[in-house]
């Protein structure tokens, strides 16, 4: 958890992603929220927490940027579920690419963000959240993926492991 930030019941959390005004007030004026969601991540990993801090206010448009981050529970989830992203590239590049396809996202010291503004706060937790389950979603993809190739390749094809020969 970031040093400073507010954990908030559930009820603030349906009020945010609502926009309700209250809430939205309390980023405005620069606190920092921890946000514990209903979405789990699969193995021990628990809840899926947010945190939204705000930032600097923008001199180009006069609103307040705020940052939603998971606290890298994302990252580590995945880590438990035996894709380590610093091992396996492939796992690694596709997580990296469906970061990239999200505006506004990126992957930083272990954590996947996005980062918003107070006018649009409401709407990217949703999109952050869908981001996060995909991600959550690779790691059955991956091996579905290479169950296909195996499952399309002709059977006379060579056998590339070797096992025809034991």
């Amino acid at each position: 958890m970031i040093e400073g930030s507010v954990q908030v019941a559930y009820a603030d959390f349906l009020s945010l992603v609502s926009g309700e005004q209250r809430v939205m007030e309390r980023l405005a004026r620069g606190e920092r929220l921890r946000l514990e969601t209903p979405f789990r991540y699969p193995g021990r990993r628990g809840t899926v927490v947010l945190q939204l801090v705000p930032g600097a206010v923008s001199a180009a448009s006069g609103s307040r940027l705020i940052r939603i981050t998971d606290e890298g529970g994302l990252i580590k989830s995945l880590d438990e579920q035996g894709l380590d992203l610093s091992i396996d590239m492939v796992v690694s590049k596709t997580v990296v690419h469906a970061v990239k396809e999200v505006d506004g996202a990126g992957v930083s010291s272990g954590e996947v963000h996005l980062d918003s503004s107070l006018e649009t706060v409401a709407a990217d937790l949703w999109r952050f959240l869908q981001l996060i389950a995909e991600i959550i979603g690779l790691r059955h993809s991956k091996y579905k993926d290479a169950l296909l190739q195996l499952s399309r390749r002709p059977e006379s094809a060579p056998d590339l492991i070797g096992w025809e020969d034991h």
